[in-house]
């Protein structure tokens, strides 16, 4: 796809309509509002971490967060004998430095890794890896592209899954005919004018294929060994295949290792409850979370809760190992985190200090059910780990939910 330098991003998808015969996959459209070159949300200069920008992520709430992913990283390093890890997507490279600052502290070398999309983000990165230690700079890389098959370490995805671009379809009954399902995409508005606030587009429904309606049959009819409930007319479904086709694309880079996902997301049966009617997108602008997602393209975060079953059925059909599932509060508890802030706490002089409330009250966020420790996920996919416990996972696994029977 080419483009001018006078080009917006609106008259690209404007044009990319009208190249597809009228009408476009929500998918393309989520992928060019937030990666299109230059102009997409990620692929912009300015950050969208931290107080300045649209949300804040764990490892900005507390780097204890970092000392944790570490402990269970450094796990799976020890027992395979390498030092090799890999994180896709290290957002400003917070996450990347704590966990390099607690294996210096350990001195335990790690040679880390990273591909990123942004080349805005990948300065940012580079900036902060500059800033730290000789040393710590010294140990990470970037990669252009996958390595090659025969990857042994650690691959590390921190809210990575969220920001894949996904299809929607909606499941429908229509009068006197069989129910039938439809995807979701974008036509041209016919009246729209260059002054009017709304977007030049707006949602049109399409027949789906008969293979298409058939796989989304069979997801209903897995989801449906839970509940009973039929889905309502109008139920909208996202369909994570990028995601998925990128979980394929590791499994066969990785030969013995551990690959970490970390997310917000359900299992199917609860991901698709007829209750979550309008599905799980939504944006981020200036930390307030909206539903309008065709407004303002590369101008706000659009993101979707993640489907933790497909990734792991996905890995298992790939002949990689599900060592665990459980929610972010249980895995920061089961890698130390009240041990740490407890140590911590214990050294204070004064834990009424304005430093130490901050201290205690991010921890608090990070394990509070109302805040981020129950709708942040956290997976362990691995080959050749047979024989390994992971630490992060030794209380608390939900693997048993994800109601893996094929479908």
């Amino acid at each position: 796809m080419s483009m001018s330098s006078h080009q917006s991003l609106s008259d690209l998808i404007r044009l990319e309509i009208q190249r597809s015969s009228g009408w476009l996959g929500f998918e393309q459209f989520m992928a060019m509002a937030l990666y299109a070159p230059g102009l997409g949300y990620y692929s912009g200069s300015r950050s969208p971490f931290g107080p300045q920008g649209d949300f804040v992520t764990a490892p900005a709430i507390s780097p204890w967060y970092g000392d944790c992913l570490a402990r269970q990283i450094i796990q799976v390093l020890d027992a395979i004998g390498s030092d090799q890890v890999l994180e896709f997507g290290a957002g400003d490279g917070t996450l990347a430095a704590q966990i390099l600052n607690y294996a210096a502290q350990i001195k335990r070398p790690i040679r880390y890794q990273i591909i990123e999309l942004s080349a805005g983000l990948k300065e940012q990165q580079q900036d902060r890896m500059r800033r730290a230690s000789a040393d710590t700079h010294a140990q990470v890389s970037w990669l252009e592209r996958l390595p090659d098959p025969g990857f042994r370490g650690v691959m590390l995805a921190h809210e990575v899954l969220d920001a894949m671009p996904v299809r929607l379809f909606v499941h429908r009954y229509e009068p006197q005919t069989p129910v039938q399902w439809f995807e979701r995409g974008l036509a041209l508005k016919t009246s729209w004018q260059v002054s009017d606030a709304s977007p030049p587009w707006r949602f049109v429904d399409r027949l789906c294929e008969p293979d298409t309606s058939s796989r989304l049959d069979r997801l209903k009819a897995a989801c449906q060994q839970q509940w009973q409930e039929d889905w309502p007319d109008g139920m909208i479904i996202e369909w994570h295949e990028q995601a998925q086709a990128w979980i394929r694309s590791l499994a066969g880079v990785i030969e013995q290792g551990l690959l970490l996902l970390i997310d917000y997301g359900f299992p199917a049966h609860e991901y698709y409850l007829p209750q979550r009617q309008q599905g799980t997108l939504m944006t981020h602008r200036q930390h307030r979370a909206g539903t309008e997602v065709l407004a303002h393209p590369g101008e706000q975060d659009v993101s979707v809760h993640v489907d933790f079953t497909a990734m792991a059925r996905v890995a298992l059909e790939e002949g990689m190992n599900l060592s665990g599932y459980c929610a972010q509060a249980r895995f920061l508890m089961n890698t130390g985190l009240l041990d740490i802030a407890g140590s911590w706490a214990q050294a204070q002089d004064n834990l009424r200090s304005s430093e130490a409330i901050a201290k205690l009250a991010a921890v608090q966020k990070l394990l509070s059910e109302a805040e981020m420790g129950e709708l942040f996920k956290v997976m362990a996919l691995t080959r050749g780990l047979e024989d390994l416990e992971l630490i992060g996972f030794r209380q608390g696994d939900r693997s048993g939910r994800l109601g893996l029977e094929p479908c």
